[in-house]
């Protein structure tokens, strides 16, 4: 089977979907027999920060679209179906919430939430509202809809009235670089020495924008932090992607009104060895989101063997399961299962162990296999579709 792969996220690979799009290209290259993938990109190629092995096809835009979100859409709705025809594929598989109002081939359409529907203040612009319309309008129109967890297939189902059968929950997973490191790893020690960590510490990493939730994390470290031992910090982990205040609220007052300003380290954007290096040091990743497609930051911190407390909201039961404990993400719920994890080192090596028994259920090989076989699928759903199509005109 033939497939075009939209590519436009493998030039961003510190995005989720960029994450996503660059392990199922990786797998589809070296073990999925059956599967022949072609990259499709918008031109030029000159201006392609990097150029990924295999099969690529570009497709360049006319200069009155090439920068912006004109450029996206073209690439969506005109660019995309000529790079497709120019490839000779059988099927299209488009990784994010998106396609063309016009196709002659089987698309296949990865959905990985619905953010912007849960949470409004993601869409405060005109014209993000106008383009994620259209997106709502055309992506359900796939010949199968892709998502991460049953609870964004429950929400595709319930808000974008696509039927259940048209949809595959199929788990993500997290890079392999994530795994226990030792103790005298010098990644560690380097880690801890660049952000003064000198004691234990919880750790977040998830993201700063208002879903995120880290308003409720913080002041539950401030309701706690008496009780925990001697010398913890609270270190969260990232930079805000934009500066408006309703996606990304500033935390410092939050920190000052807590009381553990002494206490809390916020890192900015750190490299990937930091990461795992303080995804290993830490002695509890805490993950307090409102609301996940899947969440691949607490799958990550327990790949490392870090005991997780998670909110109980959206698809993070479904990636935790009993590999950590799931509350509700109030300032009280937390703080009390932050104060039972790091006074307890029975159960932080309980949580230990159930963690990497959890993450080892979810492999991006996994991912693919099951990836592969949605586009079976989705070939017989679009032939089943034809024939309808046909004995509906001859009815005529």
């Amino acid at each position: 089977m033939r497939v075009g792969y939209e590519g436009t996220a493998y030039m961003e690979p510190a995005t989720g979907v960029g994450q996503y799009v660059r392990a199922l290209w990786h797998e589809f290259g070296r073990s999925l027999p059956g599967i022949e993938p072609v990259i499709l990109l918008p031109g030029p190629r000159a201006a392609l920060p990097e150029l990924p092995d295999g099969e690529l096809i570009v497709e360049e835009p006319p200069r009155r679209f090439a920068v912006g979100k004109a450029r996206k859409i073209w690439w969506e709705q005109i660019g995309l179906p000529r790079a497709v025809r120019r490839a000779g594929v059988d099927l299209v598989h488009i990784p994010y919430h998106s396609a063309p109002l016009r196709r002659d081939r089987p698309y296949v359409v990865t959905i990985h939430d619905l953010v912007p529907l849960a949470f409004p203040v993601y869409m405060n612009s005109r014209q993000m509202r106008l383009y994620y319309r259209l997106a709502c309008h055309t992506a359900p129109r796939a010949d199968l809809i892709l998502t991460d967890s049953d609870h964004s297939a429950d929400d595709i189902h319930r808000h974008l009235r696509v039927p259940r059968d048209r949809i595959r929950a199929i788990p993500l997973a997290a890079d392999e670089r994530y795994r226990p490191l030792p103790q005298d790893d010098p990644r560690l020690v380097t880690a801890r020495a660049r952000f003064a960590l000198d004691g234990p510490f919880i750790f977040n990493i998830a993201g700063l924008d208002v879903r995120k939730n880290q308003t409720t994390l913080i002041r539950a470290f401030g309701l706690v932090r008496e009780r925990l031992p001697a010398g913890t910090r609270l270190v969260i982990g990232g930079a805000a992607h934009s500066g408006h205040p309703d996606r990304y609220p500033d935390l410092a007052p939050v920190v000052a009104e807590a009381g553990v300003g002494a206490w809390t380290v916020f890192t900015g954007r750190i490299s990937d060895d930091d990461k795992l290096a303080l995804l290993n040091a830490a002695d509890l990743y805490v993950d307090p989101s409102l609301y996940e497609g899947f969440g691949i930051s607490p799958l990550e911190a327990m790949r490392c063997g870090t005991p997780v407390i998670a909110a109980a909201r959206s698809s993070l039961p479904e990636v935790v399961g009993d590999g950590g404990l799931l509350v509700e993400p109030t300032p009280e719920e937390l703080g009390t299962a932050i104060i039972s994890v790091l006074t307890c080192p029975q159960q932080r090596d309980e949580l230990r162990r159930r963690a990497l028994a959890q993450a080892a259920r979810f492999s991006w090989a996994q991912t693919a296999q099951l990836t592969a076989a949605a586009y079976g699928e989705a070939l017989v759903n679009a032939e089943r579709g034809t024939r309808n199509a046909e004995r509906g005109r001859v009815r005529a």
